[in-house]
């Protein structure tokens, strides 16, 4: 109903399908594309827009789910789960919904692993979520990510030469 009442109505009885006579005491029938009013047109249009309308708020639904159930996988590392969400996030701004950035800073932090919960209550208590860019987050994430695997190859013995 927001986007157009007579969207609705295709939704809720039907697409509207031209139709004519057969004779004047016969059955009503579909007409033949190349005998359509331009009445008939513009009601085809609105079939079709309805039918758009419907595939994109599919769509938007399914990236919704996807961007609510995202996680940062086993062993990823921060790039490679950035640019999974990043086309999340741009898939949803293509269909017009814009999710704000403290929200996707928020979330970003949300999906890190348990053995980054340092990490993201430094973040969190620096109390600058609010004006954090999703860049500065990721650069700041990286290079957490970085310190990690250096101080755990420090950690791990070294393999002797033969």
């Amino acid at each position: 109903m927001a986007e157009d009442s007579e969207l609705w109505d295709i939704i809720c009885y039907g697409p509207h399908v031209p139709m004519k006579n057969l004779g004047e005491t016969g059955p009503m029938v579909p007409k033949e594309r190349k005998k359509y009013s331009d009445i008939d047109r513009k009601a085809i249009e609105k079939n079709y827009h309805t039918k758009k309308v419907l595939v994109k708020q599919s769509k938007i639904d399914m990236l919704t789910t996807e961007y609510e159930l995202f996680k940062m996988k086993d062993e990823e590392f921060i790039q490679d789960m950035h640019t999974r969400f990043t086309s999340i996030i741009n898939e949803l701004h293509s269909l017009g919904d814009v999710i704000p950035r403290n929200k996707l800073v928020r979330k970003i932090l949300s999906v890190l692993p348990d053995s980054w919960e340092s990490k993201v209550n430094a973040i969190t208590e620096a109390k600058y979520l609010q004006t954090i860019t999703m860049d500065e987050l990721i650069r700041n994430l990286k290079t957490y990510e970085m310190k990690r695997k250096k101080d755990s190859e420090k950690r791990e013995p070294k393999k002797e030469k033969n």
